[in-house]
This record gives C-alpha cells, sequence and structure tokens, in this order.
C-alpha cells in the first residue's frame, strides 16, 4: 500500500486566483512602516518587480540554492526603486522575511484541499509537498492553510537543489525524504509533471482535472475524491486501482 502522499501547491492545494490582489494588498502593510512610502504605492510596485522576477526565473543561470536569493534581492529592490525608498542593505533577509510574512496571511485554499489533507493524516499518510517554489513561500502559505504541522517535510526546490523540470526533481525528493517508490504518490494538476514522477518510479501519479479529462495518469476531480480512492486500494489490498491496461505507456 502506498503511505507516502506528495502535493504541488499551486492549483492543487492553492487557489492561486486570490492570490494576487492580497499580495499587493500585503506587501504594503509589511514594507512600507519599515521603509517608507505609501502601503498603496507598494502593491503596484510588487506587480512591476514580481513579473520581472518571473521572467528571469524562465533563464535562471545558477541552481535553486543561488537562483531563489538572487532574484529576490532584486525583487525587493526593483520595488523600492519603483515605491522612490531606498533600498536596505540587508535587501536578502528582509526579502524573505517579507515573503513569510505575506504568504502566512493568504488564506486560497482549493476547495476541499484541507478537509482533505485532514483525513489523509489521519489514515496515517504521511504528507509532503513537491513544488517549485522556494520553500519559504511554501511554508508560509501552509501556515495560513492551518496545515503546516500535518506534513512531514516540503520540497521546495531549494531544499533539494534541483529545479522542477525532470525527473531528477522526483527522484532528489525520494531521496531526501528516504520515501521508497514503491510507496510514493504525488497529485499535480500538470500532466508532464506526472510523466517525471512516474518515470522516477512513484507507484501512483494523480491529475487534478476536470472529470472526464483524458489523461495516462489517474484523474481526480478533487482531493476529497483522492482520499476515497486511496481508501478504496487500501481496502483492496492493490497499488494499480483506477488503472486500466488501456492506459499505456508514459513516453
Amino acid at each position: 500500500m502506498s503511505s507516502a502522499i506528495f502535493f504541488d501547491m499551486w492549483g492543487v492545494l492553492l487557489d492561486p486566483t486570490g492570490i494576487p490582489a492580497q499580495w499587493q494588498r500585503l506587501v504594503g502593510e509589511f514594507l512600507a512602516p519599515r521603509l517608507g512610502g505609501e502601503p498603496a504605492a507598494w502593491g503596484p510596485a510588487n506587480e512591476y518587480a514580481a513579473e520581472r522576477m518571473f521572467a528571469r526565473y524562465r533563464d535562471p543561470q545558477g541552481t535553486p540554492r543561488e537562483t531563489h536569493p538572487r532574484l529576490r534581492r532584486l525583487w525587493l529592490r526593483e520595488m523600492c526603486e519603483r515605491v522612490g525608498v531606498p533600498a536596505p542593505k540587508t535587501a536578502g533577509t528582509l526579502a524573505d522575511d517579507t515573503v513569510a510574512w505575506v504568504t502566512s496571511r493568504i488564506a486560497a485554499p482549493a476547495a476541499g484541499a484541507m478537509e482533505a489533507i485532514r483525513v489523509l493524516k489521519s489514515r496515517g499518510y504521511r504528507l509532503y509537498t513537491s513544488a517549485a517554489a522556494n520553500s519559504v513561500d511554501i511554508d508560509g502559505h501552509l501556515r495560513a492553510l492551518g496545515g503546516r504541522d500535518l506534513f512531514e517535510g516540503i520540497y521546495g526546490s531549494d531544499i533539494i537543489d534541483r529545479w522542477k523540470t525532470n525527473a531528477g526533481f522526483y527522484r532528489r525528493i525520494l531521496e531526501h525524504s528516504g520515501v521508497a517508490p514503491s510507496d510514493a504518490v504525488t497529485v499535480d494538476d500538470q500532466e508532464r509533471c506526472l510523466h517525471w514522477a512516474k518515470r522516477a518510479g512513484f507507484a501512483r501519479t494523480f491529475l487534478l482535472a476536470p472529470a472526464g479529462s483524458a489523461s495516462s495518469h489517474e484523474v481526480i476531480a478533487s482531493l476529497p475524491e483522492l482520499a476515497d480512492r486511496l481508501q478504496a486500494a487500501a481496502r483492496s489490498g492493490s497499488s494499480a486501482v483506477g488503472r486500466t491496461d488501456s492506459d499505456g505507456p508514459v513516453r
């Protein structure tokens, strides 16, 4: 029986639709008292600087542990320039503090996500994340959801120093967590990520997508459905419930 579940964050545990507006408000609440400027000016400055930061992530030119801090420093400095206040010498530390403070106040759970997480935890599953983001972001969002203590580990490309771009990301999180591939389940809303997880040996791969979506992976429409699917597998003693011979190989 599979015993460890790795969850993507955005689009799986989090509903991303409401996050940007909350960011624009909260970043001003945190930075204006510390660096000056009008609180309302920080939101547009963040939108500008974040767009530039995400563009740089398309060609990071470094490993996650090197890239995340570098781009965060640039993000904060460009916000300061936009608002018209001096950038602090401790830009890196303040950038991390900003992210931790803001994300821990953004409540944006996907429908039914935390209820399903608590059910799975109560049934003895070991829970992890498998997101491309920095662990600071992931930790904050889980705290905002009231569920950080339910997770044994958060990945976090910086934790394993691998980008989420191939099967190596999933091999590294298995190695780091000590979870055997035969015990590993993962849930993602991106099919290519599940292809990589399958190549890394994950026993079961679930695509969170509208009911009836075609996929070579198991499809679930919600995380409560995942809990039901795994419970059915546990009762039957099968690790392959929901898969058919027509699924075919993952290429």
